[in-house]
């Protein structure tokens, strides 16, 4: 059972992070649909103002009480985000709310002997519960558009592969709610079995791959960059997962995600200078980079 503190920090850390995917799920949506899909362009656009609207009441009670540790991490921001965000803008028509990222730059830690009110739990849970009934709905958007494409009914500028994807993201997020409204320790902050260090991998794996297939086909050195990691983390997944006994990899998965989210980070900036070719949008390079600064954080707790 989580005390209060833990419940009220957990919960605040993941919505901080998890929101701002969602959000960001929803606007890499809009910008690939065809305009017979003009509905779902427009319900893809309301799931992004409603997190847009979560994540600012996540803010709003989340300053003064997350870890320094969390917001020094990387995975709620960084320092190509608010250009990422400008960029996509620009060339999607999409409206962001920029003023999200500047909010969380300057938001501030929690400090020692800080209490956490029994009035706060109470808000919290109530965010939480908000984000699932709002997260549920989403969920069922992301399936029947990938449905709808897997059936050959519609056609999204999306790989197929990728809207599984980030259904599976958002399926992550919902366990991880789920679980603390029951006050239970989310078995993702601890990564505490194998199957956790699965679903990461198996996340990092993707990203490999999307990133291999929207290089421009001149960019051979990003190419086989993006192969060489989708081969390592192929390994990784390909392991015996079925129980928490499983053999030490060769490969040292904190190493080769540190090294992972180097190059998404130099990716993004070539992207945002215009010195790398790719069909990427410097906000999606941001966003699987936050990813990554996610991923270790969690191997390092």
């Amino acid at each position: 059972m989580l005390s209060r503190e833990e419940y009220i920090q957990i919960s605040l850390e993941n919505n901080l992070f998890w929101t701002r995917i969602m959000k960001e799920h929803a606007i890499f949506i809009e910008s690939v649909l065809t305009p017979p899909l003009k509905e779902v362009s427009m319900q893809a656009d309301e799931f992004k103002r409603i997190f847009e609207e979560l994540l600012a009441n996540t803010m709003e009670l989340a300053n003064e009480t997350i870890s320094m540790e969390a917001l020094q991490s990387g995975e709620f921001y960084t320092r190509f985000t608010d250009e990422a965000e400008r960029l996509t803008q620009q060339f999607t028509g999409i409206e962001i709310d920029r003023n999200l990222t500047y909010t969380v730059n300057i938001m501030e830690p929690s400090t020692i002997g800080m209490e956490m009110t029994e009035e706060k739990e109470k808000e919290v849970s109530w965010l939480n519960q908000n984000i699932i009934s709002q997260l549920t709905d989403f969920l069922q958007f992301k399936a029947n558009l990938l449905s709808g494409q897997a059936s050959c009914n519609a056609k999204s500028l999306e790989y197929t592969s990728i809207l599984e994807h980030v259904l599976e993201e958002g399926r992550k997020y919902m366990e991880i709610l789920t679980t603390l409204q029951d006050r239970e320790m989310p078995a993702d902050e601890h990564l505490v079995s194998s199957q956790e260090e699965f679903f990461w991998n198996m996340i990092m794996s993707d990203h490999a791959k999307i990133m291999r297939g929207k290089f421009d086909p001149v960019e051979i050195h990003f190419f086989n960059e993006a192969n060489r990691f989708a081969k390592i983390y192929d390994t990784l997944t390909s392991l015996t997962w079925e129980n928490d006994e499983v053999e030490e990899p060769l490969i040292n998965v904190h190493d080769v995600t540190s090294d992972f989210r180097d190059f998404k980070a130099f990716t993004t900036q070539g992207i945002i200078e215009c010195k790398v070719s790719s069909v990427m949008m410097p906000l999606f390079t941001d966003h699987i980079l936050r990813e990554a600064n996610h991923y270790l954080r969690l191997m390092t707790k």
